[in-house]
């Protein structure tokens, strides 16, 4: 599990492992010593002339030593540029596969986008096919499971979230979501074809052209269809305190951050920097989905707020968490840092993206929110496993461009059975978030510094834990 972190983004096409970039940050050092120690030889060989070999009691020895100070001069003048020349190779070799990466994202996508549409187009003609074998063999299924004893039947339901642990390994290969991240990204594509649109008119319409239409309408239609049936209906939320106000410490790094997601009942902590001169400065930390039920219970960490945000709709999570900032004091003036994780990821983005906060900063770990228009403006740092499921779920990257870690946390190794999707623990993505923190890469550093510079001058800090639930119509 030890994969290297990939970095890119956050304003550049350079995507390359934190082990190159920090070699070219040493070739860059090398250089300047190089030159450095260059400048003082050369320095130092000015002050001995002829003349003053010529005086000394062994002239032959301090000769050989001029020769072999000149030697290292030349040497020296040599390895200077021979570093530098290194350290823009590697940052060339970056950018390269940063481009071929994106044109190989592109055309992937194009080409999922093409086949969606014309599968959507000829569906009807397939169905026709195949839906009686399907029929048949359905009912034979049904059939068949119907008629097992009631304790079998029974004993069957409850196997099947172990086969779906003995799936992980699957789920958890990076092909597969891959794959994931184009099919939801062709759904719209799909639904044209269906309504008989021309293939043309449906690409020039979807994320391939216009981007008029694209994951949120098919959210947004799931939504409408699942509606009538009862489910991913959204509700009132409350909000209350989930245990007192604690004293605390400043988070200081990535790992730091990670570590103040909440997991247990709590969803929500916010993090209140008290200025001895200002007005009080805010954390926000957004934990990821409690119940993956389609019909809504009393938890708004659920499937409905995950659909609905993505459909861009206001989510239930969404709502309990701007009740619990201002409960805490969180104004449209207060300056605020989001963290979050899985689908508090996504909401995390969309409260930084809609304008309503004096947003500073921005962290998700395994969030579905490569599709929210995040301003380019607000330093946003985002950690995706490519054997992780969930953020793949949130479409490709074309809303936004922040500082993209990615890791490929199993990397040939041994997947766990015990969990559905095990790359998608927040366990994981804590140890992912200390890589990060080891990282010397530029952008990273500089969001970090970004970070830590919000909360300068604070006085006390204070962390206050928030439970949301829905309200039973």
């Amino acid at each position: 599990m030890a994969g290297d972190i990939v970095i890119g983004g956050g304003g550049s096409i350079a995507v390359a492992t934190s082990e190159l970039f920090e070699d070219a940050r040493r070739l860059s050092e090398l250089r300047m010593l190089l030159s450095d120690c260059h400048r003082q030889l050369v320095s130092i060989d000015r002050l001995v002339g002829l003349a003053q070999l010529n005086t000394l009691t062994s002239p032959s020895s301090a000769f050989a030593a001029e020769r072999s100070m000149d030697d290292a001069a030349a040497a020296l003048a040599r390895a200077a540029p021979s570093a530098e020349h290194l350290h823009f190779a590697l940052i060339a070799s970056a950018h390269a596969y940063g481009i071929g990466e994106s044109l190989a994202e592109r055309c992937a996508q194009d080409v999922a986008g093409r086949f969606g549409a014309m599968l959507g187009l000829w569906l009807p003609v397939i169905a026709l096919e195949v839906l009686p074998a399907a029929i048949g063999i359905g009912a034979g299924v049904a059939m068949g499971i119907a008629l097992l004893p009631p304790e079998q039947r029974a004993a069957l339901f409850r196997a099947l979230p172990d086969w779906l642990r003995e799936k992980s390994v699957v789920l958890s290969d990076p092909r597969v979501v891959q794959l994931a991240r184009f099919t939801v990204m062709s759904v719209d594509d799909f639904g044209g074809g269906l309504l008989r649109l021309p293939p043309e008119l449906v690409h020039a319409m979807g994320d391939e052209g216009l981007g008029l239409v694209g994951l949120a309408t098919s959210a947004s239609v799931l939504v409408s269809i699942a509606g009538t049936r009862g489910a991913l209906v959204e509700s009132a939320v409350s909000v209350t305190r989930s245990g007192p106000t604690v004293s605390t410490t400043r988070a200081e790094s990535y790992s730091d951050r990670a570590a103040r997601i909440p997991q247990g009942a709590a969803q929500v902590r916010i993090e209140r920097y008290s200025q001895p001169n200002g007005p009080a400065r805010f954390e926000v930390f957004v934990g990821g989905t409690r119940d993956f039920s389609l019909e809504p219970g009393d938890e708004p960490w659920d499937m409905t707020s995950n659909v609905n945000a993505i459909a861009g709709r206001e989510a239930g999570a969404y709502r309990a968490v701007t009740q619990a900032m201002a409960d805490s004091g969180i104004s449209s003036s207060s300056p605020v840092v989001f963290t979050g994780y899985s689908q508090g990821g996504l909401i995390a983005a969309e409260l930084a993206a809609s304008g309503d906060y004096d947003t500073r900063g921005l962290y998700t770990v395994g969030a579905p929110a490569a599709q929210v228009a995040v301003p380019p403006s607000i330093p946003w740092v985002a950690i995706e496993h490519t054997d992780d499921l969930v953020p793949a779920v949130g479409g490709s990257w074309a809303s936004a461009d922040p500082v993209l870690v990615r890791r490929e946390l199993f990397d040939g190794g041994p997947v766990p059975t015990d969990v559905i999707l095990p790359a998608h623990q927040l366990s994981s993505y804590r140890e992912t978030a200390a890589l990060v923190d080891a990282s010397t890469d530029p952008r990273l550093v500089s969001a970090l510094a970004a970070f830590d510079h919000f909360g300068d001058g604070t006085a006390r800090v204070e962390s206050t834990l928030y439970r949301g639930v829905r309200q039973r119509r």
